[in-house]
């Protein structure tokens, strides 16, 4: 949606998943909570035996407790992040996503304390979870799955929840909670105040690790993909500047060849108009095959002319058109699959007859590729409606595969190992003469191609 050259984009399917592991995370406290972890039964036992095992264990309880409960709530939060773009007049804000994060963890705390009559501390380590939101965002993962960054996200988690029960570092705003408090009150009763320090700093330091190396191989994983994808790009550039360049020589190089027909075409009419005119014969056998010799050149001539000149247009009809198709594809064993139905001869078209029948013929050539050789078959109906003309080229061959359809129109794709360059033909043409071309495909059943132009009234 957009207000006020804001932009705001979004994955509804994640937002959502987002919304339930936040509502998960406010009725986990029901579920998970110290009396079921048992926490203070091993804390009066640490008390009254004096017995540092039961401390560490209970601190170990308090933290998986603690991380079990946040999970939910900060992937919640995490995913809807993620999911969610926010942008000023076509730039994207920065940092939007930590700052979001910001505002729906002290919310979701302020919602459990409220719920449940307890207190979620919103200290240090939950600070510590928002920056490495923000700092994934800065190295915009794109493509990298989802559950791959939240893996960061928990292994963290984990990690910064150690770092409440340490007791020298409370004065900063870590374990202000009150089974931490308690936690570390009975470690200063039962001198095991360095005991817990040191098991909680190597435990925190384990996830935190982890999870930096996790970031780091993530991180290696996204920079491979954009320079694959980089590489993909660039080859794909100089394949179509390939394609190109010997397209173009070769369309140079068909022109050249055809111009260099005009010569001897010319002379050839001219010296059958020479003939005519100097035959003072009866034989009328004579005058007809002369007659149709020039015919015959001029249809050439015109040919020539319209390969030369793209932009000649004829106005013909359908019949003319498909006919002067068939006669061109007679002696092809395609020919001998084809029906054939116009429901639109008297309709009209302003076409480059030669570059737009080579076009239909092209896609024969593609249906013939796809059937059966032996029972399939080709359909070519023409029809037409008050404004255009439609030529459908229909086969029952193998079709086309759904993750391929966006591509059989680029230059160079080909399904058949050949140039590729039929379907990207067939479009060019078509769009030059202002038309259109559809391709309906099923793969094993058939492939419909569309063809529509401007019908001339």
């Amino acid at each position: 949606m957009m207000r006020n050259s804001f932009t705001v984009k979004f994955e509804k399917q994640n937002i959502i998943l987002g919304i339930i592991l936040i509502f998960l995370g406010i009725i986990f406290p029901l579920f998970f909570h110290v009396h079921n972890f048992r926490i203070y039964d091993l804390l009066f036992k640490s008390l009254h035996n004096r017995d540092k095992g039961a401390l560490l264990l209970a601190a170990f309880r308090l933290v998986s407790l603690n991380s079990i409960r946040g999970i939910p709530h900060y992937l919640g939060t995490f995913i809807i992040a993620e999911s969610t773009d926010l942008s000023l007049r076509g730039r994207r804000v920065p940092h939007f996503k930590g700052l979001f994060a910001l505002l729906i963890i002290p919310s979701v705390y302020s919602t459990i304390n409220r719920a449940h009559n307890i207190r979620y501390d919103f200290g240090v380590p939950a600070l510590i979870v928002i920056f490495a939101i923000m700092y994934l965002e800065k190295m915009d993962f794109t493509n990298i799955s989802l559950p791959k960054k939240a893996f960061i996200i928990i292994l963290l988690l984990f990690g910064v929840q150690w770092l409440d029960v340490i007791p020298a570092i409370s004065l900063f705003g870590f374990g202000r909670g009150e089974t931490s408090q308690d936690l570390k009150t009975i470690a200063d009763m039962i001198g095991a105040r360095d005991v817990l320090s040191v098991f909680a700093i190597v435990l925190c330091c384990i996830f935190s690790f982890n999870a930096v190396l996790v970031t780091k191989l993530i991180n290696d994983e996204h920079r491979l993909i954009l320079t694959t994808e980089k590489n993909k790009r660039v080859e794909r550039e100089l394949h179509e500047a390939r394609i190109k360049a010997l397209q173009a020589r070769n369309y140079i190089e068909l022109k050249n060849l055809v111009h260099d027909l005009k010569t001897p075409l010319t002379s050839s009419q001219a010296l059958v108009s020479v003939l005519k005119m100097m035959d003072d014969s009866s034989d009328p056998k004579k005058a007809l095959y002369l007659e149709k010799i020039e015919n015959s050149l001029d249809r050439l001539s015109d040919m020539i002319s319209e390969i030369l000149y793209e932009d000649k247009r004829l106005v013909i009809n359908t019949s003319e058109l498909i006919n002067y198709v068939l006669s061109h594809i007679s002696h092809l064993k395609l020919a001998s699959k084809i029906s054939y139905e116009n429901k639109a001869e008297s309709a009209f078209i302003n076409v480059n007859k030669i570059r737009f029948a080579r076009a239909i013929i092209n896609a024969l050539d593609n249906s013939y590729k796809a059937i059966d050789k032996e029972n399939g078959g080709i359909h070519i109906e023409v029809t037409a409606d008050d404004c255009r003309v439609y030529f459908r080229i229909i086969d029952d061959g193998i079709g086309i595969r759904e993750e391929v359809m966006e591509e059989i129109v680029e230059r160079g794709f080909s399904l058949s190992n050949s140039t590729g360059f039929g379907l990207s033909f067939i479009n060019e043409v078509v769009k030059s003469h202002g038309g259109s071309l559809e391709i309906d495909s099923e793969y094993g059943k058939g492939t419909c191609i569309k063809l529509s132009i401007n019908r001339v009234m």
